[in-house]
């Protein structure tokens, strides 16, 4: 019990640094891959 609780804490904290980072980076896929001739 104490290891499945120590995963999900683990899952939880990974997951809020892997958001925090993603929107730190602020890159979309629009801005990403959008070019002069493709309008969005």
């Amino acid at each position: 019990m104490k290891a499945m609780l120590l995963g999900f804490a683990a899952a939880i904290v990974i997951a809020a640094g892997a958001s925090v980072a993603l929107t730190a980076i602020d890159h979309s896929s629009a801005s990403r891959f959008s070019s002069s001739s493709v309008r969005l």
